[in-house]
């Protein structure tokens, strides 16, 4: 007859330690391999928004024209004004959403409001205050703004007086709480030269 032998108390326990390592473990492995998935996804999330952030200002500043407005009041407005916090000018390219007659050139303002780099427009181009705008990075602790002239200086200001002229290019610093700054470098339209005088009207 052979003998039946079962697990003793203490080999029960060893195993139930095992049993409870292996199981913390995986939980471990589980939990890290959670929060680098949510660690990555944000940082997509954020490069998502950067990248939008980039394109829509390399638009709007690619199609740059040389094009004078007026103010809500009347008052005239120059096509390029900008300072070190922000910049207001008028492109081209601009569609009509509700399919209404409008011209196909904006007038739109960047700036930083309340921590958020903004993008602002004009529902007219001229007779009208630029609106609220909508958010294009938020989180912003300052933000810093350089032109580029025709010489190749830099400077913080620019007024598009005399002659409606565009800067060559414009320099965005944003500085963003907790996470390194963010620079952007982009070009503006060319400043189109005058056209050449014809057969019957030569040049002055």
């Amino acid at each position: 007859m052979n003998e039946e032998r079962g697990f003793t108390l203490i080999e029960m326990l060893v195993a139930l330690s095992l049993f409870a390592a292996i199981a913390a473990m995986g939980v471990g492995l589980l939990r890290s391999s959670v929060d680098t998935q949510d660690a990555v996804q944000g940082r997509l999330k954020a490069m998502g928004g950067v990248n939008r952030l980039r394109a829509v200002m390399a638009n709007d500043l690619a199609q740059a024209v040389q094009r004078p407005t007026r103010g809500a009041a009347g008052e005239a407005v120059p096509a390029f004004i900008g300072s070190a916090n922000g910049f207001a000018f008028v492109h081209a390219g601009a569609g009509s959403l509700d399919g209404n007659g409008r011209p196909n050139v904006e007038r739109v303002a960047y700036a930083l409001v309340g921590g958020e780099w903004r993008r602002s427009t004009q529902p007219m181009l001229d007779g009208t205050a630029l609106g609220a705008g909508d958010r294009l990075l938020s989180e912003i602790a300052a933000v810093a703004v350089r032109y580029r002239d025709q010489a190749g200086a830099w400077g913080e200001n620019w007024t598009s007086e005399p002659g409606d002229r565009l800067p060559r290019a414009v320099e965005v610093r944003l500085s963003r709480t907790g996470r390194e700054a963010l620079t952007m470098l982009f070009l503006t339209a060319p400043t189109l030269p005058p056209p050449p005088p014809t057969a019957g009207n030569p040049a002055p």
